[in-house]
């Protein structure tokens, strides 16, 4: 009795074209999907730098490079690489965080892009002891106060239109601080995001440096540059007066 012991070429041949046909109709459906775990990954990672970048801000203001390179090692744990093999991109003056995308060119319709917007805060106080005599004083020029927000104030803010009424938009444990600082000579810097007011004359000891703080209170209008709405200042953040000379 004859016994077949296996398939004849025409049957391997009829297996490999089906085989074929199989993988070519799944093929695009697992490029697709391998497309679209890049994309989610990209943007899962942009979404942790954005968080990371508003951190920062609120912590130690503007953000000013376009690596990740200062918020590695503190703010994320590591500085993430795309997908694609290329680092990813802050651009601070359109507030957005990039990846190139799978074409790896920056600024093509391929781009994976998230705006942040990191919220507006009083970061740091600083006491400047404009004459080095070592006190808070106004001898032969007066000692003043630097007060750095995170973002870039609007100009129209209550607070900047009226000096003479700016103390009524700040809170302080020292309560000399109301009526020790020359509030009418208040004045945005050219940076837009820092603000100076000096000790008013003859004035001595209104503050310890190190010791006391200053917060934004509730109504102050203090407000960012920000495209469209406009983000108003954080009113709870306390901050320690540090000396600078």
């Amino acid at each position: 009795m004859f016994k077949r012991s296996g398939f004849t070429l025409i049957e391997l041949l009829v297996v490999i074209t089906i085989l074929a046909i199989l993988v070519g109709a799944a093929l695009p459906y697992v490029q697709n999907y391998v497309a679209e775990s890049r994309i989610s990954k990209a943007k899962s990672d942009l979404e942790e730098i954005k968080r990371a970048l508003a951190v920062y801000e609120t912590r130690e203001g503007v953000y000013n490079d376009s690596s990740l390179r200062l918020l590695t090692g503190r703010y994320l744990n590591s500085s993430p690489i795309d997908p694609w093999g290329k680092s990813y991109v802050v651009a601070t003056g359109a507030g957005i965080v990039f990846s190139s995308g799978p074409d790896r060119i920056d600024n093509n319709l391929d781009d994976i892009v998230v705006n942040y917007q990191p919220p507006l805060a009083l970061v740091s106080v600083k006491w400047v002891d404009a004459n080095n005599s070592g006190a808070v004083d106004t001898q032969n020029v007066s000692d003043y106060l630097q007060l750095m927000f995170s973002r870039k104030l609007v100009a129209t803010s209550p607070a900047l239109v009226s000096p003479n009424e700016a103390h009524k938009y700040f809170r302080w444990t020292a309560p000399s601080i109301s009526t020790a600082m020359d509030w009418g000579s208040l004045k945005l810097d050219s940076s837009g995001n820092l603000l100076t007011v000096p000790v008013d004359g003859g004035l001595e000891g209104v503050f310890g440096p190190g010791s006391d703080s200053i917060w934004v209170s509730d109504g102050s209008g203090i407000r960012d540059r920000a495209p469209g709405e406009a983000n108003y200042c954080i009113t709870s953040q306390n901050v320690t007066i540090m000396s600078f000379r």
